[in-house]
């Protein structure tokens, strides 16, 4: 309503007469009215009422535009426009890319940019084509646009604003250039000249920039050299902590908050869990039930969805059911999608499959993750062919992306379905369009050492198109501690030294190696070596199969 206020106060101030101005309020009336049915959802009586007006002006045809396109409406909003509209502005045009940025159409959406009159370019019009490239996976697209345009807007006076930065900065994090995005900063400042608000808007996105990149003490020295720090600066700083896994820092910055809201409690609690801190994860969600009555912060989707995911990792199937039936009581079930995958995951993980079944089966809706999260838990939990019915049934619906074969090929695994396995990872590309990646090798080589054939393992690991990882020799070795392969097995162990070289699992497989083939002498100097360059037990994890 925001943007219809400032238009109909431009359009209706100079008023001629009283028969003019009735006619102003009543298409004022009708436009009102008609953005209000939009945002009710009402969008066949919005289009009657704006084909019943007697008169209509440009905030009237804009606003027509709007609801059309936020109820997804794109071709009708596209035939409005391209053939019944009789003249735009500004708004016009950047309600169009906005639309086509939402469905994917970005080079229609930049069509439209390349024709609007140099009279009617404005930021805001600027800034919608470039998030259109962004938001749509075009970061360098968005780059090149604003490098080459940013002389001809200047130009024009159009100067850009903090959203038009923050945009841009997106893309140099999408592209991961830290040199580009230093020369961004060096424009915004000249630009922005120190406004304060605007300032610390662009500053958010530079600590958030440098602390994905990896250059935290840069992130670190920008957030200390904000003036006037929001909650977004400290909740940006401390996920960047976080991501860093400088845990002590994070729970600092955590404490010295003088204002928190829900995302910041979602950072800690999740920061905990993939820490390997599940308990202090429940302690500080426990403590934000509590808080919740006396203060406006309370736990929302996100917070059960990462509740959930440390249930899982950890199985604490009593806490789980509790937190199951309290979401109930707080309205957040049923159809909640996100929620009700992590519910199916927190079950299968429990062990508890005709729970996890009955979740599935009970689900309004379901996407892509619901299934690949089922077919993992029923292959997990020791159905595999149960667990192959329901891929098959996805693989015939189209349903399917790569993560579906990572846990159709982990059923096939854990149910020593060799050959079924092979066939898979064959037609992954012939038949279903899908390249393979390192898991889903992972996957093979650890369900052909499963079922002892160590030797096609390895040489598959040789001429797979894609480098080894820890995980492909871990598989490697274990098998070979199963097998008894003491060849095999160092060479396994040699490559883990490099890639991973402090993990305690690692070096106590191939000291079991050793004792299993009666290499006693070998056997004490891994231990030995083990107990001089320390050891680091590998942390819990849970697949998140997007």
């Amino acid at each position: 309503m925001d943007v219809l206020e400032d238009e109909t106060t431009t359009d209706f101030l100079d008023l001629l007469g009283e028969e003019g101005l009735l006619q102003k309020r009543v298409i004022i009336s009708y436009t009102k009215k008609i953005m209000e049915l939009g945002k009710a959802g009402e969008l066949k009586k919005a289009v009657k009422l704006f084909e019943e007006m007697p008169q209509r002006n440009q905030v009237s045809w804009n606003a027509m535009l709007t609801v059309l396109i936020e109820s997804n409406q794109l071709d009708k909003a596209r035939r409005l426009f391209y053939q019944e509209m009789p003249e735009f502005n500004p708004r016009s045009y950047t309600l169009m890319i906005t639309g086509l940025s939402r469905f994917g159409f970005v080079d229609e959406a930049r069509k439209v940019f390349d024709s609007v009159p140099i009279k009617e370019k404005n930021v805001v019009l600027w800034t919608a084509m470039l998030s259109c490239y962004t938001h749509n996976g075009n970061p360098i697209l968005g780059l090149k646009l604003f490098a080459r345009s940013y002389s001809h807007f200047s130009e024009l006076l159009v100067i850009p604003n903090a959203h038009t930065f923050t945009i841009v900065l997106k893309a140099c994090l999408d592209v991961r250039s830290l040199v580009t995005a230093m020369q961004i900063h060096g424009l915004a400042i000249k630009v922005l000249d120190g406004r304060s608000k605007d300032s610390v808007f662009v500053k958010n996105s530079l600590i958030d920039l440098h602390a994905k990149l990896g250059n935290l003490s840069d992130a670190e020295k920008i957030f200390s050299g904000i003036k006037w720090k929001d909650l977004s600066s400290w909740n940006i700083m401390m996920d960047g902590y976080m991501r860093h896994m400088l845990i002590d820092k994070a729970h600092g910055m955590f404490k010295a908050m003088g204002e928190k809201d829900t995302l910041s409690y979602n950072i800690m609690i999740s920061g905990f869990a993939e820490s390997g801190f599940g308990v202090d994860a429940l302690e500080l969600f426990l403590r934000l039930l509590k808080l919740q009555s006396s203060v406006k912060v309370k736990p929302n989707s996100s917070t059960y969805t990462i509740v959930l995911s440390v249930c899982a990792t950890f199985t604490m199937l009593r806490f789980g059911v509790q937190i199951h039936a309290s979401l109930f009581k707080c309205g957040i079930l049923p159809g909640n999608i996100y929620i009700d995958n992590s519910l199916i995951n927190m079950y299968a993980r429990c062990g508890c499959i005709e729970e996890t079944e009955q979740l599935f089966n009970d689900m309004p809706k379901r996407d892509v993750v619901s299934w690949n999260t089922l077919i993992v838990g029923l292959g997990q939990n020791g159905c595999a062919r149960k667990a192959l019915e329901v891929a098959e049934e996805v693989l015939k619906l189209g349903f399917y992306n790569g993560s579906t074969f990572v846990g159709l090929l982990t059923s096939c695994s854990h149910g020593g379905l060799v050959d079924k396995g092979m066939k898979y990872l064959t037609s992954m590309t012939s038949k279903y369009g899908i390249q393979p990646s390192i898991d889903h090798y992972n996957c093979v080589i650890d369900m052909l050492g499963r079922a002892g054939r160590l030797t096609e393992a390895y040489d598959l690991l040789w001429k797979m198109p894609l480098a080894p990882n820890a995980v492909t020799w871990a598989a490697i070795l274990s098998a070979s501690v199963v097998h008894s392969n003491k060849e095999i097995g160092e060479i396994a162990a040699h490559e883990l030294r490099v890639l991973d070289p402090f993990n305690a699992a690692n070096h106590m497989m191939l000291a079991k190696v050793y004792g299993g083939t009666g290499q006693m002498e070998k056997l004490w100097q891994t231990l030995g070596l083990m107990s001089k360059i320390g050891s680091k037990k590998g942390r819990g994890c849970s697949w998140i199969l997007e």
